[in-house]
C-alpha cells in the first residue's frame, strides 16, 4: 500500500499544478485591454461623438503605396450626406464623392458616375481607394455603427477615454495626434491601414463642430 501512495500524490499535485497554470492562462488572455478609467471616459466620448451629425474638415491625404501620392483633401458632412473633394495628385486633377450610404456621386476628369460600391469603383478606374462609407466614423475618432460582428471590433484607448487604435472590418486606424476643437477633442493625424494599402490623413482644420 505505501509503495503506490507517492504515485498518486504525485498524480495529484500534476493535476493541481495543471489546473493552476490554465487558470494563470486564462486569466492572462482575458485581461482587459484598456482601464476602467479608460472605459468610462470612452462610453462618455462616444456618446458625445454620436451626437455630431455635421461638421466640416480640410486637410491633406497621402498614400502610402508605390507612388506615395499626395492630395488636399475637403470632407463635409451633413446628417447621412457627405461631400468630399480631393485635389492634387492623388485626386488626378479633381475628384469628388457625394452621397450617403445607399448611393455615391463620383465626378472625374472623366465624367460623373453613380454607384453604390464606390470602394470598388474607385479602386477600378483609379488605381486607389479609401473605405468611405465607415471613414466618416472614423474620422472623428469612434467606430463606424456595426455592419458586421462586434466582436470584430477591438479599440485600445489612451486614459482620457480617446482611441489610440480602431480595427474594424479589415482597416486598423491609428490615432497619433488630437487637438481640441470647441468643446470636443477630435484627431489631427491618423493612418489607416488594411493589407498593403495605408493611407495618412492630417487634419488641419475642423469647423461647424459643437
Amino acid at each position: 500500500m505505501s509503495a503506490t501512495t507517492p504515485p498518486r500524490r504525485g498524480r495529484a499535485a500534476l493535476v493541481i499544478a495543471l489546473v493552476l497554470f490554465l487558470s494563470a492562462c486564462a486569466s492572462l488572455r482575458e485581461k482587459p485591454l484598456n482601464t476602467e478609467f479608460s472605459e468610462r471616459n470612452w462610453q462618455i466620448r462616444q456618446s458625445t461623438l454620436a451626437a455630431v451629425q455635421s461638421f466640416q474638415l480640410k486637410g491633406r491625404l497621402a498614400e502610402s503605396g508605390l507612388t506615395g501620392a499626395r492630395g488636399d483633401l475637403t470632407w463635409t458632412q451633413s446628417g447621412e450626406r457627405f461631400d468630399v473633394h480631393v485635389s492634387g495628385p492623388l485626386g488626378v486633377g479633381a475628384l469628388t464623392l457625394s452621397g450617403d450610404q445607399r448611393s455615391v456621386e463620383i465626378r472625374t476628369k472623366d465624367g460623373v458616375f453613380v454607384t453604390s460600391s464606390p470602394e470598388s469603383f474607385m479602386q477600378e478606374k483609379l488605381g486607389w481607394s479609401l473605405p468611405l462609407l465607415p471613414l466618416r466614423s472614423w474620422i472623428l475618432g469612434v467606430p463606424a455603427p456595426l455592419r458586421r460582428d462586434a466582436a470584430l471590433v477591438k479599440v485600445i484607448l489612451d486614459d482620457a477615454g480617446r482611441a489610440q487604435t480602431i480595427t474594424q472590418e479589415g482597416w486598423q486606424i491609428g490615432y497619433e495626434e488630437y487637438r481640441t476643437v470647441g468643446l470636443l477633442s477630435l484627431p489631427r493625424k491618423l493612418t489607416l491601414v488594411s493589407g498593403d494599402r495605408s493611407f495618412r490623413i492630417v487634419i488641419d482644420q475642423w469647423s461647424g463642430t459643437p
